[in-house]
């Protein structure tokens, strides 16, 4: 092979590396990052998306989606009550009378009749903040708790 050939080779392998990176550096950047703080201690119960006017279900979880490998996607308990989301909430969260546990263990997801029924609070966030621009700490609770500490100032407050 003469020298060009490898130069160019080494070449495009750095381009493809450096491709890979952004691609990762993009997804994480979609990652959300949600911390917020509810009227009353719904950690166990599962939450489901509702329309605007909190009629009808837009989203709701498979029961596979509530399990990971180490456990279940309960929400992460921070300082002061506030709680980190690890399920995917928003603010039209509505929370079931289902536990992670129950849920989780079904081999498939309730009837949309069946999740409506089943709602204990449709509006329960007191606070709901997006906190991206911190996603590089998601995963360093005492780095999490300083920034609850300092009241989410940096913080987008959506709720």
């Amino acid at each position: 092979m003469n020298k060009l050939s490898i130069l160019l080779l080494v070449m495009l392998m750095a381009g493809c590396a450096a491709q890979q990176k952004v691609t990762s550096d993009k997804n994480m950047a979609n990652e959300p990052f949600l911390i917020y703080k509810t009227k009353a201690d719904y950690r166990q119960n599962v939450p489901i998306m509702l329309n605007d006017t909190k009629t009808s279900i837009v989203s709701y979880p498979a029961p596979s989606d509530l399990k990971t490998e180490s456990g279940l996607r309960l929400p992460t308990l921070l300082s002061d009550a506030y709680l980190l989301d690890n399920k995917g909430i928003g603010k039209n969260v509505a929370f079931t009378a289902y536990t992670y546990e129950e849920y989780a263990a079904m081999s498939q997801a309730p009837s949309l009749d069946e999740l409506m029924n089943s709602i204990i609070d449709q509006d329960p966030l007191l606070e709901l903040y997006d906190c991206k621009e911190y996603l590089n700490i998601k995963y360093d609770l005492k780095k999490v708790n300083h920034l609850v500490k300092k009241e989410l100032k940096h913080c987008v407050k959506l709720k």
